[in-house]
């Protein structure tokens, strides 16, 4: 409570003085009534008081951070240390640097900041190796071009720039080409570091091994599960594992930790009582069957953690694991919610910020309702044990439909928040897939791991058994995720609702009266069933509502009619692992309720604008598909064009005065193409074409009107100047991001819009939007994505005034001691509260 109080300090500090001086209230009351004594009350204040204060006094700060950061495509040399375990993909290298010093041009200078640095070693993408192995501990070189992290901002939409910020991340950078990094000689010996640099070695000796034997999928699923990589593994196999809701099977967690030490402790326990008498008693002497247990448990455990690279999250579940093979050692294993809690206070005390982390959340979560549940159900069996072998049978089945039942449904909260989704096949797939895993893939592929690490060997052992296994597990994970209904999508729910969510399901594990757990009971199902429906925002009025998307460098607009009808506009770029259909548009059209859309429109075939289509109309109903006609040979392309065949979509041209959506008083038509130009078909060197037959669109709904002009350049701005739609326009979309190629001062100067949007990415290398472009349309109140995140305009179509909000504008701010005031406390309470209640 101290470290949560703490998180908001900054931010709400009198609403924080008041709320210790309620808990402060609380606290005696509790004194007065015997709940405890005034020496425990006084510890509980302490800890709050002491929890508050370590969150301010957190060491890790950006202090003294000076790394320079690049525009354009101006580069820097620097030189640092790889400080973490290096990740690997397809063609590329990932590694996180401590920056120690950047030359630029002839002066150079020491730094401090740590670069998230990825290598790609082939020029033109491919699975070519580098000249050069890049290990944990290593000193290198690079020229590259540091930017700061960025994301992307939108409302509930998860922001990767801030992501990266919070994990220490102070700056990321791309270098291409086989000798793009240049490893040094160590300078002084750390033996810390030269021990991270074996381990590296090691988890890279493996991998060569897996990448040498097994085939794809089994050989992204071996290094996905074992050595802890998991850039590797097929997306269609990722979708299916998140469909089923085994998606924590494919990445190293405490699951995967504590299957291994459950099989371990079992398997050691049962043998050690099954050995001769005489020799039974000699051990007895020194250690009983569960401490010998727990002895060959603990380095298994820490040999998976160290091969796995020993991430964060994996360290956090290791020492929940350690703590409670401790417990079992001094035989204190019914403790096991004290063990959950110091391990808890343990990973927080070495990172508060961890409070806020998925993977900490999940695992202390899915832990703790286990522990409920299973103290829950064998509180009035306790001393029934089983003799007979059915019997034992029947109690472990019994415990194991517990564990899973109370996992799965502990977990629905915070999986829906995240992933906009609620895996209900979880509670069938996880019972076999989990054993399956645990008893027989890991041991296995573990074992294979010491083999080659000892014997020096450059291809797994048994090969063809794990590609078996593997391609087996892929087949029953695909075979489960095309059930109907397996993949059900549900809107974030709001953070209030969650805390009801477990405060309802502790009252129902807790309690002891009847009528307390019934009408707990009926409040998780009720819960449930609101998720899994996700209905519309039904309290809402019936309003315009078009919403400019902070994609990046790039373009997705959503437009909301009145009427109920819902139109995609672009979806965004595609990357190769950065789908902004899957991870921008398809979350925020979940959150507002939305999982049919009437019409998607692609105004040109340019990745920037369609690349996210595909995955859009893979997960989506879609009505209507538009385009401007024209094909090209891209891969992202063809992809498209493959979505829509399996939808049996039919691919209509958006042609100029085409109507697209008559719906009331509203009214959806094409300015652009011209009729002549619609067939043309263009090769990849010919943009400047391309952008000018996009798909120009007005939306008229009563007295608003808003033009969007794609990526349209001088020469069909030209043409459509004067046009009566454009000039009456009351909100315009900047074209080409605002680009110099799309500056046509005669055609801006006939608009009569107050207002103007523009859609760029954050840092872009192209310098979009242009400063002179920004200046020719000063008059205008101008809104921007790389600024300000998502814009979201609404209006009435009847009413003359119209609403437009920015992302930045629900962010809360820090208060300082010069800048505070009640007012703009009750502003980041307000923020708070939207988030809170409304989760934007």
């Amino acid at each position: 409570m101290g470290l949560l109080l703490g998180s908001y300090l900054l931010f709400l500090p009198l609403t924080i003085v008041v709320l210790l001086v309620f808990v402060a209230g609380a606290l005696s009351w509790c004194e007065k009534t015997a709940h405890f004594s005034k020496r425990q009350g006084l510890i509980l204040y302490a800890c709050v008081l002491a929890g508050l204060g370590y969150w301010l006094l957190d060491a890790r700060t950006d202090q003294g951070i000076d790394l320079p950061f690049q525009t354009g495509r101006q580069e820097v040399t620097l030189s640092g240390v790889v400080t973490a375990p290096v990740e690997h993909g397809p063609g590329r290298m990932t590694m996180i640097v401590a920056v120690e010093s950047v030359e630029q041009g002839a002066t150079r200078r020491e730094v401090r900041g740590n670069l998230r640095l990825t290598w790609r070693p082939c020029e033109s993408g491919g699975e070519c190796g580098p000249d050069t192995d890049v290990f944990r501990g290593d000193r290198i070189t690079v020229r590259a071009r540091m930017r700061p992290p960025f994301g992307t901002r939108n409302p509930g939409g998860f922001d990767y720039g801030a992501y990266l910020r919070d994990h220490g991340i102070h700056a990321v950078a791309t270098v291409r080409g086989p000798q793009g990094i240049q490893v040094q000689p160590p300078g002084i010996f750390d033996f810390s570091e030269w021990i991270w640099s074996q381990i590296d070695r090691g988890r890279n000796q493996v991998r060569h091994a897996a990448i040498s034997t097994l085939r794809q999928p089994a050989r992204g699923l071996f290094l996905g599960m074992i050595v802890g990589e998991q850039n590797d593994i097929p997306p269609d196999v990722r979708d299916d594992f998140m469909t089923t809701g085994t998606v924590h099977i494919i990445s190293i967690s405490g699951s995967h930790l504590g299957l291994l030490a459950f099989v371990s402790f079992l398997g050691v326990r049962g043998i050690t009582r099954r050995m001769p008498a005489k020799w039974l008693e000699r051990l007895s002497c020194i250690l009983t069957p569960r401490q010998l247990a727990v002895l060959v448990t603990v380095p298994m455990v820490l040999f998976y953690t160290l091969l796995s690279g020993a991430h964060v999250a994996t360290v956090r579940s290791l020492l929940m694991i350690l703590l409670y093979l401790f417990s079992v050692w001094i035989g204190y294993e019914r403790q096991i919610l004290i063990a959950l809690g110091i391990a808890a206070l343990c990973t927080i005390l070495a990172d508060p910020r961890a409070l806020y982390a998925l993977s900490f959340q999940l695992s202390y979560v899915s832990v703790l309702a286990i522990a409920l549940v299973f103290q829950w159900s064998t509180s009035d069996d306790e001393d029934e044990i089983p003799q007979a072998f059915t019997d034992k049978v029947k109690r472990w089945g019994k415990q194991y439909a517990l564990m899973t039942l109370a996992a799965t449904v502990g977990t629905v909260p915070l999986v829906a928040y995240y992933f906009n989704q609620v895996a209900w096949l979880g509670l069938f797939a996880n019972a076999v897939v989990v054993p399956f895993v645990g008893m027989l893939v890991v041991p296995l592929g573990l074992g294979a791991s010491l083999i080659v690490l000892l014997g020096g060997l450059e291809h797994l052992p048994f090969g063809w058994v794990h590609q078996e296994i593997m391609d087996g597990l892929t087949s029953v994970v695909g075979m489960l995720a095309m059930i109907p209904g397996a993949e059900w999508h549900v809107a974030s729910p709001s953070i209030l609702f969650m805390a009801g969510f477990y405060l309802c399901f502790m009252m129902a594990l807790l309690s002891r009266k009847r009528t307390v757990q019934v009408v707990s009971v009926s409040a998780l199902i009720f819960c449930l069933l609101w998720w899994a429906w996700s209905p519309r925002h039904v309290f809402e009025d019936d309003a315009l509502r078009v919403t400019f998307l902070d994609v990046g460098q790039g373009d997705a607009t959503v437009i909301e009619l009145p009427g109920g009808d819902v139109i995609l506009v672009d979806g965004g770029a595609a990357y190769e692992r950065w789908d902004i259909g899957r991870m921008v548009v398809g979350p925020y059209l979940w959150d507002r309720g939305v999982r049919r859309l009437t019409h998607v429109i692609a105004t040109h075939p340019q990745l920037d604008h369609v690349g996210g289509l595909a995955w859009i109309i893979d997960n989506f109903e879609v009505d209507h598909y538009w385009s401007n006609g024209i094909r090209r040979a891209k891969p992202f392309y063809q992809r498209l064009q493959n979505a829509i065949a399996r939808q049996g979509l039919v691919e209509r041209i958006a042609l100029e005065g085409e109507t697209l959506v008559q719906e009331g008083r509203c009214r959806f038509i094409s300015l652009n193409p011209p009729l002549a130009e619609n067939d043309a078909t263009l090769n990849d060197f010919r943009g400047s074409e391309l952008n000018n037959l996009s798909v120009v669109l007005s939306l008229t709904c009563g007295k608003h009107s808003i033009l969007l002009t794609a990526d349209a350049e001088v020469e069909a701005l030209a043409r459509l100047t004067g046009h009566p739609l454009v000039e009456s326009a009351t909100l315009v979309k900047i074209p080409h991001h605002g680009a110099k190629s799309s500056l046509n001062r005669q055609w801006i100067q006939r608009l009569n819009a107050k207002t103007a949007v523009v859609s760029a990415g954050q840092g872009n290398r192209y310098g979009h939007p242009a400063e002179d472009v920004l200046q020719a349309y000063e008059p205008m109140t101008i809104y921007r994505t790389d600024s300000h995140g998502a814009i979201m305009f609404s209006a009435k179509p009847d009413a003359g005034e119209f609403r437009i909000r920015r992302t930045t504008d629900r962010q809360p701010a820090p208060l300082g001691l010069n800048t505070y005031s009640l007012g703009r406390e009750w502003e980041n309470l307000s923020r708070f509260w939207e988030i809170w209640v409304r989760n934007v």
